[in-house]
């Protein structure tokens, strides 16, 4: 009895182990992490906090308008001055892509570039050039996180 109990365990294991795990949970549906705005200089009016993701397939992406904008309502941490905010996109496109922390007008204006105030690899840093490629669907679950700034003074673009 306790051999054939060990053999439908091994068939068992088998056909998990030749599941692909892309079957059994899909990470990479799903573009997801953390907004941290630093400093506290906020701009409330005429426009929202939003996070971008732009085309990694364009010479000068940041200053193109992006493939897709969803508005952020940022959350102050624990008492502290920064602003964490996460953010979850879905229904994306397959494609190669940057991330981007952003402040958008409002009312909504057709085929405006938002204010870029921080990149996922980059942060903050205007000089940077290492903007790190998201390919989505990627699957790996990573968290993109993004420190930015929050006033639009200290714009990227």
């Amino acid at each position: 009895m306790k051999y054939l109990i060990v053999q439908v365990l091994i068939v068992i294991l088998v056909f998990v182990g030749c599941e692909s795990p892309q079957d059994l949970n899909r990470p990479g549906d799903k573009l997801a992490g953390y907004i941290t705005h630093f400093d506290t200089n906020l701009i409330l009016n005429s426009g929202y906090y939003s996070v971008s993701i732009f085309s990694a397939d364009s010479v000068v992406p940041f200053d193109k308008i992006p493939v897709r904008t969803d508005s952020l309502r940022l959350t102050r941490r624990h008492d502290l001055i920064v602003y964490e905010t996460t953010y979850t996109m879905e229904g994306i496109a397959p494609g190669r892509y940057y991330v981007a922390a952003t402040w958008s007008r409002y009312p909504r204006v057709q085929n405006e570039v938002p204010i870029l105030l921080g990149t996922y690899g980059c942060d903050t840093s205007a000089s940077c050039t290492n903007h790190i490629i998201v390919v989505y669907p990627n699957f790996d679950g990573k968290f993109r996180n993004i420190m930015s700034w929050s006033d639009t003074l200290r714009r990227m673009n």
